[in-house]
C-alpha cells in the first residue's frame, strides 16, 4: 500500500526532488512508519486497519512526506560533506581530490582539505550519526502520528498487542 504520491509530496515541498528519488525515499519512509505502528504482536495497523478519518489519513501523508524530505536533506548534506572534504567524483565514477592551487615555479600543487561545511543543520548532524538519524525519524513520527487512530479506533502508536479482534477484509 502506498501512503503518498509524488503529487502529494510536490504539493507540500515543491518538485525539486526527482520522482525517481521520491519513489526510493518514500518506500523507505513508509517502511519506517509501518515499523513504528506495529505492535508487539507483529500486527501492522496501517496494513490491517488503515484509518478512515480524513485527519488521520492526512497525518500519515504529511508524516511520510516529512520523512522523505528529511532523508533527501540528509542525502544533500552527505553530498555537501563530500564536496567540503575536497573530493570530487568524475563522470566515470572515480574520485579525486579537488586542486585548490597550482604554482609553475618549483611545481607546487595544493589540494582542498576538509574545511568547514556550509551545511550546518540537524541534517548535517545526521550525516555521520546513525543515532541522530533515528532520532529525526522517531521525533517526526511521534509529532505527526500522535493521537492518530486506525479504522478500529486503536492509536497508531500503541505498541501493545492489538486489543480488538478484527476481520480481515
Amino acid at each position: 500500500m502506498t501512503y503518498v504520491t509524488y503529487a502529494d509530496f510536490t504539493a507540500l515541498y515543491g518538485d525539486e526532488l526527482p520522482e525517481t528519488d521520491f519513489r526510493r525515499l518514500s518506500w523507505e519512509a513508509e517502511k519506517k512508519v509501518n515499523y513504528y505502528t506495529t505492535g508487539v504482536d507483529g500486527l501492522k495497523k496501517l496494513v490491517y486497519a488503515f484509518p478512515t478519518d480524513e485527519d488521520d489519513i492526512e497525518a500519515i501523508r504529511r508524516c511520510v512526506c516529512e520523512l522523505v524530505y528529511t532523508a533527501w536533506q540528509i542525502q544533500k548534506a552527505e553530498d555537501e560533506a563530500a564536496r567540503a572534504s575536497g573530493y570530487i567524483e568524475t563522470a566515470n565514477g572515480l574520485q579525486g581530490k579537488v586542486i585548490s592551487s597550482v604554482s609553475a615555479g618549483n611545481e607546487s600543487i595544493s589540494f582542498a582539505t576538509g574545511g568547514s561545511s556550509s551545511v550546518l543543520s540537524r541534517y548535517a548532524a545526521a550525516v555521520n550519526d546513525a543515532t541522530e538519524r533515528e532520532h529525526l525519524t522517531y521525533s517526526t513520527i511521534m509529532l505527526y502520528l500522535r493521537g492518530a487512530r486506525d479504522r478500529n479506533g486503536v492509536n497508531l502508536l500503541y505498541m501493545g498487542a492489538y486489543p480488538i479482534k478484527i476481520k480481515k477484509e
